[in-house]
């Protein structure tokens, strides 16, 4: 299994990516749906990269008050997972 680095590096490299991208659109066409969802997944990928680095709201079922962590987790890993998932595709079209 990798380390919590590795787990956390991720997510951290690709929501940077996927924020400067939006950020660069935005900055050059203003604000558009599809600009504020990649904007949004690209933090909410950094955050879920900095929770899982720094321990908070992983998807560690041994957590004591692990429900509420691990619902937040699970919303912004979607909310990121979709958001790159547009941002990829708008990239490539």
């Amino acid at each position: 299994m990798p380390s919590n680095r590795a787990v956390g590096a991720a997510p951290i490299a690709t929501g940077v990516l996927l924020t400067g991208s939006a950020a660069r659109e935005l900055a050059q066409h203003g604000i558009e749906l599809w600009t504020a969802l990649a904007l949004v997944g690209g933090l909410s990928a950094v955050a879920v990269g900095v929770g899982v680095l720094t321990g908070r709201g992983g998807f560690d079922p041994d957590d004591a008050d692990g429900h509420r962590d691990r619902t937040t987790t699970v919303a912004l890993a979607g909310l990121a997972l979709t958001s790159v998932a547009v941002g990829a595709g708008l990239a490539l079209a």
